[in-house]
């Protein structure tokens, strides 16, 4: 059973000074800062393609959708490795249209093996983390730097990935989504209250990770064998995440928790688009977890709390909105607002 970190968590955000972390919030750590002359309005891009961080998770990303068992040490992990690490190179030699391109070619190796092992079904579900995220950025003011841009981009490369599946290049199609994916977290730690504690957003999202696989595994009774799949994908990634925390290395463990936490809305949701049932579902779900959670806290909780309150009933009266206009791409707020409020319940063994 996975530790429950509730009460530990919020009392850890209600304090300051606890960042103290080993991997730099601007820049790759260990292994030579390639984007850390990079400001924060450089070209997203560009900046992307010089962090290790977020090209090592890629890698172990493509290595957990694979259905059979790799340990992302075999020819074409091994290439997409050498090939990011020679984009870090071409960054710091300052040449930024061959990095950008270098690792686009990297991102590339890596979804051409995804679809080799499984198809396009693997690329349908990339299309189905993206969609989610271009609706959670919609209510992520206070969570990515350069919002108003970061949702061009995603949208962008989310349009451009739909016009490359149509016309046959899947591996085109997935590339973009991959970039998405990494813009977005690369945009999160660039937001200045990561860069002010590091720790303690890991922590939140490590803690949000453990309440989207509860839930997610409740949801789910009697999991398909796509489901079993993602299930144990989200729960790996949690468990990459918690051992990233557990080594200071904030950064990876925060992308790695919030992969886990998208893996298990699209377990939910049966691997497949949402339906009528799924928004009535979430719905549900978001309002049962957000009554339960206003109970536990009381009249008169601690400032985290109320925030992390408020936060939830945003997001689910968003949701709520969304699939009121047929929007079903709503139900990833409903999740959000569910997973959120799920945190400030009391652990069962309190």
């Amino acid at each position: 059973m996975l530790t429950r970190i509730r009460h530990l968590m919020l009392a850890a955000l209600v304090a300051t000074g606890l960042a103290g972390c080993s991997d730099s919030p601007t820049g790759p750590v260990g292994h030579g800062n390639s984007t850390a002359d990079l400001s924060v309005n450089a070209d997203m891009e560009l900046q992307v393609a010089g962090d290790d961080v977020l090209a090592e998770v890629a890698v172990e990303d493509m290595v957990l959708s694979m259905d059979s068992p790799h340990d992302g040490t075999g020819t074409p992990f091994a290439e997409a490795r050498l090939c990011f690490s020679e984009a870090r190179q071409l960054v710091r030699q300052g040449d930024q249209e061959a990095a950008k391109d270098q690792a686009t070619e990297c991102r590339r190796v890596l979804v051409e093996t995804l679809i080799e092992q499984r198809g396009e079904e693997a690329i349908d579900e990339l299309f189905g983390l993206v969609e989610s995220l271009v609706e959670r950025l919609s209510e992520a003011d206070d969570e990515f730097e350069r919002l108003a841009d970061l949702e061009v981009a995603v949208q962008a490369l989310l349009e451009e990935a739909y016009g490359r599946r149509d016309s046959g290049d899947l591996i085109g199609a997935g590339e973009r989504l991959l970039l998405a994916l990494q813009i977005t977290d690369r945009m999160r730690h660039r937001h200045r209250d990561f860069i002010r504690n590091p720790m303690n957003h890991a922590r939140l999202a490590i803690a949000r990770a453990i309440e989207a696989v509860r839930l997610g595994s409740e949801i789910i009774e009697d999991p398909t064998l796509k489901q079993e799949r993602v299930m144990f994908q989200a729960t790996e990634l949690l468990h990459r995440a918690r051992f990233a925390f557990d080594h200071a290395a904030y950064r990876r463990a925060v992308v790695l928790a919030r992969r886990a936490e998208a893996r298990m809305l699209f377990a939910v949701l049966e691997c497949e688009r949402p339906t009528v049932q799924d928004a009535v579902q979430l719905l549900e779900l978001a309002e049962r977890v957000i009554q339960a959670a206003e109970e536990a806290i009381g009249v008169d909780p601690p400032p985290i709390q109320q925030v992390l309150l408020q936060s939830a009933i945003r997001l689910k009266e968003a949701g709520a909105q969304a699939i009121n206009n047929w929007h079903w791409r709503g139900v990833g707020l409903l999740w959000h607002a569910a997973v959120t409020a799920a945190i400030l319940l009391p652990s069962p063994d309190a």
